[in-house]
């Protein structure tokens, strides 16, 4: 469903387009786009979107399609570098177990940059456990070629989570002395050389700009230049946004309690709850008294996890880079209960939980489906809740037996994730929250599907700047246009075709505009619910001057 979705907002429709204006200017170095100045990063996720863009054409198959790659090749690595070290069942487990997960599979349905953070985080993670008992130029290989890789993606991230375990692993390890042959203080210049090469290529550029245009302010006084209203130096505001303000505090309300990861981490492999609770009981007391490859996976643990709990900054993908660990724990904990053959209350226990929510979900579906849109989804809706509850059926049917219930998880997980998007996704895109493909799909209808016309914004109020809109504009007209209303008004009154798209802010004075001129106001109100101001309606309408 991945090509049918349309775009999220704020950062997925940030990252379309700065994937179209790569291919437009051919600037591969700085990521830029309007009403995106908060969402630049290091360059990585963007090359490979602008590489698919070129491939498959500007479509949100194509911006999806990285994030895709990365997560199924996650899955492979975990199962192709982790069977060395935890046999090949164990390994085979873990990767099923994050492949029929809720969080990691919903990376593949947006286009961030996470997935791919995420398959450098594992594929140096396990190189680095792989050379404390097998140390060789392979291992280290692919130890500083990821690092390299992921601090290209998103910087920071796979330095603290890859620095982290190294020095635990160096303290607490008993193979210790191997961590030497790592070499850090060689590899690790050589592994952040990607990234200062486009550290070096981004200031020239911008000083080259300040030298040729005076556009923006010097490079020295970039301090200065947010609050003057000019151009953003982008090596600075990756510093000052990404570093400093999430070490000192939060950013956008981007904040939340201690053990907020913890909830995150519960709810990512909800699909797995039956052997959750036992998973986390096998991780404390693997902290307490580890065995050699335990305390690997608790270190992956505790630096993947339990460090961003320090943090004041809180978003659900800063901890993504401990599910392969847990994942792993998970496959071990399901070997041991299938070994032991005796009964765990605490397998008891996350089984009426989980039957409990499957049960809500299964109920709520129709429900919701009906409440957002209308009678119409039970024709989908109910069939997923009948398949759902054979499935859940099936599972309890299955508990007495270790072996069949993993296996039967591990079936109802990968199909409730396949019907939550070729059942849940129609209901989402035709709700009011994901209304903006089709407000340019219909201003592109009422120019006569005339490519040439011209396509005005006026009024949007800050919850209706959706760069997503600005995104589907491009794809349908090329260009476009913001305008205040009197402007947008006499743009309206010409001879050239023009559509209009109102906000809130400027629907009153042109409905005003329109009586005056004796005009008939023939807009077409197409309703929004923003989701970031509690579904409250942020409505939009579409006029055009076309016969």
């Amino acid at each position: 469903m991945n090509h049918s979705v349309s775009l999220w907002d704020e950062d997925e429709a940030a990252y379309a387009g700065f994937g179209m204006t790569i291919l437009e200017t051919g600037d591969w170095v700085e990521p830029s786009y309007q009403w995106s100045v908060i969402h630049r990063k290091t360059p990585f996720h963007f090359w490979t979107i602008a590489l698919s863009y070129r491939l498959f054409g500007v479509n949100e198959f194509a911006l999806r399609l990285p994030s895709v790659l990365a997560i199924l090749l996650t899955c492979w690595m975990v199962f192709l570098l982790g069977r060395s070290l935890f046999g090949q069942k164990n390994a085979c487990r873990a990767a099923i177990i994050l492949a029929t997960s809720i969080q990691l599979p919903l990376m593949g349905k947006v286009a961030l940059t996470d997935a791919s953070l995420l398959l450098f985080q594992t594929i140096a993670a396990l190189s680095l456990l792989n050379f404390i008992y097998r140390p060789s130029w392979k291992w280290n290989l692919g130890l500083w070629g990821a690092i390299a890789m992921g601090i290209l993606v998103k910087g920071p991230p796979i330095i603290l989570l890859i620095g982290g375990m190294w020095v635990l692993l160096a303290i607490f390890h008993p193979n210790r002395k191997n961590l030497i042959k790592t070499h850090p203080w060689f590899f690790a210049w050589l592994a952040i050389t990607p990234f200062v090469g486009w550290c070096y290529a981004s200031y020239s550029q911008d000083v080259l700009l300040w030298e040729q245009t005076g556009n923006g302010v010097p490079f020295a006084d970039w301090w200065q230049e947010e609050a003057n209203g000019h151009k953003i130096h982008l090596l600075p505001f990756l510093w000052e946004w990404y570093v400093l303000r999430r070490i000192g505090g939060s950013v956008l309300g981007q904040s939340g309690f201690w053990g907020y990861h913890l909830v995150v981490l519960s709810i990512a492999f909800l699909t797995w709850l039956p052997f959750w609770l036992p998973t986390l009981k096998a991780s404390v007391k693997g902290f307490i008294k580890p065995s050699n490859k335990e305390l690997m996976l608790v270190i992956w643990l505790v630096m993947g996890w339990f460090f961003w709990e320090f943090m004041s900054s809180k978003l659900p993908s800063y901890s993504m880079g401990a599910q392969p660990a847990l994942a792993f724990l998970m496959a071990l904990q399901i070997g041991y209960l299938e070994n032991k053959k005796a009964e765990s209350n605490l397998l008891k226990i996350g089984l009426v939980l989980y039957t409990l929510i499957f049960a809500l979900i299964i109920i709520g579906l129709p429900i919701a489906g009906v409440y957002l849109v209308g009678n119409g989804t039970l024709v989908y809706l109910l069939p997923m809740s009948m398949v759902l509850l054979l499935l859940l059926i099936s599972l309890l049917k299955a508990r007495e037996n270790i072996q069949q219930l993993y296996q039967q998880t591990a079936v109802l997980g990968g199909v409730f994730m396949f019907l939550l998007w070729t059942c849940v996704s129609p209901l989402i895109e035709q709700s009011p929250i994901k209304s903006f493909d089709d407000i340019i799909a219909t201003a592109y209808e009422k120019s006569g599907q005339n490519n040439k016309a011209r396509l005005i914004f006026t009024g949007l109020n800050i919850k209706q700047q959706k760069i997503s809109l600005l995104v589907y504009a491009e794809q349908h007209f090329g260009t476009y246009e913001e305008m205040h209303s009197p402007k947008a008004m006499n743009a309206f009154l010409e001879q050239q075709p023009t559509v209009l798209i109102i906000g809130q802010d400027a629907i009153q004075p042109l409905q005003k505009a329109f009586k005056k001129a004796k005009l008939p106001f023939k807009a077409q109100k197409i309703q929004h619910r923003s989701t970031d101001d509690a579904l409250k309606a942020h409505d939009f309408w579409v006029i055009s001057n076309v016969e």
